[in-house]
């Protein structure tokens, strides 16, 4: 782009020249900018919006008409750096009204909802300097009626009642009040400005705006305001340009506050490194480390060479120290026109005549174009370029994820924003969620029989050079180095001449059971799971460890796995974590049962038990899962290594380059580790023996029981074995939470049959709704509640993609759809499945919407666009399970109740047809075992004796072809 594309058009006749001082700004001073925005989510002002934030870099931002709703967040429409408290208006037959606080983490702002009541008002608490002020961000509509303007004045009163217990306060927004503000006291023109002066005046509230706000070409008044109750800590309070009909205010206070930045660092800099010389100097420097027969000393000698080669052969580079650029689309020529139109502003603001208003309206409009050009140009250059990629999902991320830099905390009680103090706060919590094993020895006692022990033991193991070698090599580029700092480009780019000395490494950590401390240490990182953001008990632990750590972890976890699979440890009934079961293998062999006991007798009735652990990851006891180990044959040093993998780790909390203290972890599998879900998996092997006249399906810490109830004594048996689960849980220190435990009457009986269930003390609640590891399973189970949460979910993913990506190009509209929305409809869909035509065009619609918000109002044909429609999805999807479960792909039997059919004449021997279960109803119909046989038949015998890799490509050029035949 040329600089002529930014530059102004020709403004009018010169007006008469305002000589404008420069003002010295304290950049450590708090600011506030306040503006009545009209509409944050409309797009062609988004550009103005976040060019405001910008320039003025406020630290509160005072909102009004945001036109907000519940479904667009916070980080769509303001930058992720700011806490934003909102109230939007709800109901109503358009968008309108609303009220948001913007406010920087560093004044660790905590919202006071107590006194907001029913008005469209935000009142938060900040601090500053070690002084606590009340701010409040308030919309009045214009004629207002007496309720509104109660509600108001109410919330006012409401803040007056608790000012005492502030250093100050400050109230501003668009107030739309009739009041003369140049005299002294100021004067009430109309109603209501009475009372609300009334109410200012309770407050000893002063209004520091003297300029009109909103001008047109009949009238000036001051409408919007800000208010304080101790004038002299606002040192300059001033008009500046709006993004509406509306000026917006900026207001400074004699109060600092430093707003923090990323500490400066040396970073490796890989692009620069010197590989070849570096792998030289290696080999000969690691010689030393293969005479040595202590793992420690071995290894802290291996990562003392392999840091300092890395200090001599790859250059460093300096990062952090700054700000981050917010618009990547805000360039040096946009500041200057923004300084040219602001200074236009004021230059009218001190001479208002025609030609300065003129001139600045020009300057007004040729900014707003120049934004919206610049901020379009962006998003349609976004995408291309071999960073590209990168550069789409790091835009989708920004929008999406909610920065915990911006969440204030609750730890005990207290609001913390902090890093160090949050860090330690999270750290607390995730202490307490260990089991002591002072609490779990005396059950322990107790133990469980187990009847699926080994006669042949696995008591040690040999890693060669090549197996490290080739586990180093697959090592990503890009991930976290954890606790030791070798990063893993140098792992990778080393591989070769690092496997032989690390080999070694690891045997002999292997021979004696002792590892060093920094794999046994974890860098946690907390991970949001769903509820209240503030609340530390929501986030997940996701530990970070070494990769070298990893790499043994690798090699012992397939090594592990290989021999418990050869002796049957694992159960059949266990799909997480498993090679060729997943979600969809569980759900599909699930509902397919399901589906043909109903379908088999009129009036079946299935109960199933949903059981919740309550932080199972974190529960398990230790000694107990070792002597598991060494009941299904894992003993000798492996054991020991075992045991010393899993006592004596410890772990910190890292949060925005703060740390806690290191705490011990006192019992479970660490999360995030290689070996953690294999370890679960076999702490749980010996829960299906406790079930024994019901059915036990597992994923991971996901459980349910069910069985077939067709008498009082089918439901004594199902209750025998809650009994028993309860009494396992006991006996190795896991915990049931009762509350979240449910029980469902799967059935199409018109009238149900519910016996009562406990745990414990506890009686479970019957359900006709329940999540089943993303499914929502329904007690008729059919798929119309399922369908209708799914498209709800996929629209109001679509919207989101349609709001923030208007601007950029069909391809990259195209990948946001197949990657964002689509897959939340096509989630298990060999196990569900929208039979009725009804539930299919609620998910057609949806992407029929997504084709428009690709190509426009005229899209190509359907051919052209390279989208599947849904039907043919739906028999793309059951295709390519079938055929996975044909080649061994997974672990799933689909022809258990397929019959081979007889071959008729014109079939091909090799390719005998198949026959679909017998069933009853048309509800038997919809089962994935019966609805993929005459699709499977139809299909020519090239595609049933490709591979599973050549299978998906063939399959859609043949959909393809018979969707064209059609047409």
């Amino acid at each position: 782009m040329n600089d002529s594309f930014w530059s102004l058009p020709p403004p009018p006749p010169s007006p008469p020249t305002v000589r404008i001082l420069p003002r010295k700004v304290d950049k450590s001073a708090v600011t506030f900018i306040c503006f009545n925005a009209r509409s944050l989510k409309d797009r062609k002002k988004t550009a103005d919006v976040l060019a405001l934030l910008t320039t003025h870099e406020a630290d509160v931002c005072a909102i009004s008409e945001t036109w907000l709703s519940p479904d667009v967040h916070n980080q769509e429409v303001l930058p992720r750096d700011y806490v934003v408290l909102r109230k939007d208006r709800l109901g109503g037959c358009r968008p309108a009204g609303g009220v948001a606080l913007a406010i920087r983490p560093h004044l660790q702002p905590k919202r006071l909802q107590e006194l907001e009541g029913r008005a469209e008002i935000v009142w938060a608490q900040i601090k500053a300097n070690s002084l606590r002020f009340l701010v409040g961000s308030a919309y009045r509509r214009p004629n207002a009626d007496t309720a509104y303007n109660s509600a108001l004045l109410e919330s006012i009163e409401l803040a007056a009642a608790e000012q005492q217990n502030f250093d100050g306060c400050f109230l501003m927004g668009d107030f739309n009040i009739d009041v003369c503000w140049q005299t002294e006291p100021p004067r009430a023109r109309a109603a209501p400005a009475d009372e609300f002066l009334s109410a200012f005046t309770t407050m000893a509230l002063t209004q520091h705006i003297k300029t009109p706000t909103r001008t047109t070409d009949r009238s000036e008044n001051i409408l919007d305001l800000f208010l304080s109750d101790i004038p002299e800590l606002v040192a300059a309070a001033s008009v500046v340009c709006g993004v509406s009909d509306h000026d917006a205010l900026s207001v400074t206070l004699s109060v600092s506050s430093f707003r923090p930045i990323t500490a400066p660092c040396e970073l490796f800099d890989f692009r620069r490194a010197n590989w070849n010389a570096m792998n030289d100097v290696l080999q000969g420097r690691l010689r030393p480390v293969l005479q040595k027969t202590d793992v420690l000393e071995a290894w802290e000698s291996w990562k003392k060479t392999v840091l300092e080669c890395a200090e001599e052969y790859i250059p460093k580079r300096r990062v952090g120290g700054k700000r981050k650029t917010l618009l990547p689309w805000m360039s040096a020529g946009l500041k200057k026109l923004i300084k040219i139109r602001d200074d236009l502003f004021r230059a009218w603001l001190g001479n208002k005549t025609a030609d300065t208003r003129e001139c600045f309206v020009s300057a007004r409009r040729s900014v707003q174009k120049a934004l919206r050009a610049a901020r379009d140009n962006w998003l349609w250059k976004l995408g291309k370029g071999p960073s590209g990629s990168r550069e789409i999902w790091r835009y989708i991320n920004s929008k999406t994820k909610v920065s915990t830099n911006t969440v204030n905390f609750e730890s005990q009680g207290k609001s913390v924003s902090e890093p160090r103090e949050v860090a330690a706060g999270f750290s607390a919590v995730f202490q307490s969620n260990f089991s002591r094993a002072g609490n779990i020895f005396p059950l322990m006692r107790r133990l469980t029989p187990c009847v699926n022990s080994t006669t042949t033991k696995l008591c040690e193991l040999v890693c060669s050079s090549a197996e490290v070698h080739n586990r180093l090599q697959q090592i990503k580029v890009n991930a976290a180095a954890g606790p030791g700092g070798l990063p893993a480009p140098l792992l990778k780019y080393c591989a070769a001449t690092l496997a032989p000395s690390l080999a070694h490494i690891f045997n002999k950590s292997l021979e004696s059971g002792e590892l060093p401390a920094d794999w046994k240490t974890a860098a946690v990182t907390p991970i949001f799971k769903d509820g209240e953001k503030n609340k530390m008990q929501n986030y997940r632990p996701i530990s970070v460890t070494s990769l070298v750590g990893k790499t043994l972890e690798r090699i012992v976890r397939d090594k592990t796995l290989e021999y418990l699979e050869k002796e049957n440890v694992i159960p059949s009934c266990q799909h997480g974590f498993r090679a060729k079961r997943s979600c969809t293998t569980l759900l599909t062999g699930t509902v397919d049962s399901w589906t043909a006991i109903l379908d088999a007798t009129s009036g079946a009735h299935i109960h199933a038990v949903f059981l919740d652990w309550s932080k199972a990851f974190d529960k398990v006891p230790h000694p107990r899962l070792l002597s598991k180990l060494q009941h299904y044959g894992i003993d000798g040093q492996l054991l020991k290594w075992y045991e010393n993998f899993l006592v004596g780790r410890t772990q910190f909390v890292r949060f925005h380059g703060a740390s806690s203290e290191p705490s011990e972890v006192a019992s479970g599998v660490v999360q995030g580790s290689v070996l953690g879900p294999l370890l679960f998996k076999i702490f749980v092997a010996d829960l299906p023996e406790m079930v024994k006249n019901s059915t036990l399906i597992q994923y991971a810490d996901d459980a349910t029981v069910l069985n077939k109830i067709t008498s009082q004594e089918d439901a004594d048996d199902l209750q025998e074995d809650l009994c028993n689960i309860d009494i396992w849980c006991a006996n190795n220190g896991m915990i049931l939470n009762a509350k979240k435990c449910k029980v469902m009457d799967i059935t199409h009986a018109r009238v149900p049959l519910q016996y009562e269930y406990t745990l414990g003390d506890s009686v479970l609640e019957y359900v006709d709704k329940e999540l089943l590891l993303g499914v929502h399973i329904s007690s008729d189970l059919r798929w119309h509640a399922h369908t209708e949460i799914v498209r709800a979910k996929a629209a109001q993913t679509l919207s989101f993609a349609a709001r923030n990506l208007r601007g950029c190009t069909p391809r990259v509209k195209r990948v946001a759809y197949l990657t964002l929305v689509r897959p939340v409809m096509a989630y298990g869909l060999p196990a569900w499945h929208p039979k009725t035509q009804d539930n299919i065009n609620r998910l057609e619609r949806v992407q029929k919407r997504a084709v428009h918000f690709i190509y426009g109002r005229n899209p190509p044909p359907v051919r052209e666009q390279n989208i599947m429609p849904f039907p043919m999805l739906l028999k793309y999807n059951d295709l390519n399970f079938f055929k996975k479960c044909e080649c061994g792909e997974t672990d799933f039997n689909a022809r258990a109740r397929i019959i081979q059919g007889r071959v008729l004449r014109g079939d091909d021997g090799l390719h005998p047809r198949l026959q679909p279960p017998p069933t009853r109803t048309v509800f038997g119909q919809r089962a994935f075992s019966f609805r993929v046989v005459e699709p499977w038949n139809d299909l020519p015998p090239v595609l049933k004796d490709s591979t599973a890799t050549q299978f998906p490509a063939l399959l859609k050029q043949q959909l393809w072809s018979e969707f064209q035949s059609v047409l």
